[in-house]
């Protein structure tokens, strides 16, 4: 009993870690059937390296898969690239479809894989 209160427990504490991450992060498409959702989620960010790779933050974009059933988080996978260095003066700015063609065809918003 006490091994099934704990589990429960972890996966609650997994599910609410989850949520508070992913709210961070825009949702640019959704689909559903049924029970199972999936969502496509998108972050514009300055991220800092390692000081042996550059003293400065670089612009990234972040998209995140994630896969629901019933509204709980299953299963996620998060993809960055590269932003040019001119997409820091406009980080707020920088919409979906700008380098929509840097990612995987599974985390693009163009149909045809464009």
């Amino acid at each position: 009993m006490l091994i099934a209160i704990l589990v429960l427990a972890c996966l609650a504490l997994r599910e609410i870690f989850l949520e508070r991450w992913l709210n961070r992060a825009a949702c640019i498409c959704r689909k559903r059937q049924g029970w199972v959702a999936i969502e496509i989620r998108r972050r514009v960010l300055m991220e800092r390296l390692p000081r042996h790779v550059s003293e400065y933050p670089v612009p990234r974009e972040e998209r995140i898969l994630v896969s629901r059933l019933l509204g709980l988080v299953l299963w996620h996978r998060e993809v960055r690239v590269a932003l040019p260095n001119s997409a820091c003066e406009r980080l707020g700015a920088v919409m979906p479809q700008d380098f929509d063609r840097q990612f995987p065809a599974w985390l693009r918003l163009a149909s045809g894989g464009n």
